[in-house]
């Protein structure tokens, strides 16, 4: 009866992090972004100044910073979804996290100051396959300590 009890606990942590996560995603992702007069970075630290909002420091972050956050956006999508469901296949999970980039890419077109991106699009695919290489690390170290 304790391990169902543990599994349960388990799945409702896991399950409640995969929402705050999607949730965090969603106001990310579908934030509306300004559209400033210029892309002069002095107005844009004037406006950050002005709105100290935690959305807008993070929609007007450094190009790099961005694309490196691309990379790794999806990674926990993917392995929170693989503890919350593990019974299904990775694959699934994987064109999950595609058609999930999709419809970002997609509404951003109708977001004031967002841009959708195909370059977006194939980072975020490539932070799915990070995440399916954790999981499959993960398998490895838990089936050689066994």
């Amino acid at each position: 009866m304790k391990l169902l009890a543990d599994r349960s606990l388990r799945f409702r942590l896991a399950a409640s992090a995969f929402a705050l996560y999607l949730i965090a995603l969603f106001l990310f992702t579908f934030f509306p972004r300004p559209i400033l007069e210029t892309g002069d970075p002095a107005q844009i630290q004037e406006f950050l100044r002005a709105h100290a909002n935690f959305f807008y420091k993070i929609l007007y972050a450094d190009a790099n910073q961005v694309a490196t956050g691309n990379y790794f956006m999806l990674t926990p999508f993917i392995v929170m979804a693989h503890l919350v469901f593990p019974k299904v296949h990775l694959a699934k999970l994987f064109f999950a996290g595609i058609a999930l980039s999709g419809l970002i890419e997609i509404a951003q077109i109708f977001i004031p100051g967002r841009v959708s991106d195909p370059v977006d699009f194939a980072s975020n695919s490539a932070s799915l396959l990070i995440g399916i290489a954790i999981i499959a690390v993960g398998r490895f170290f838990t089936k050689s300590s066994l």
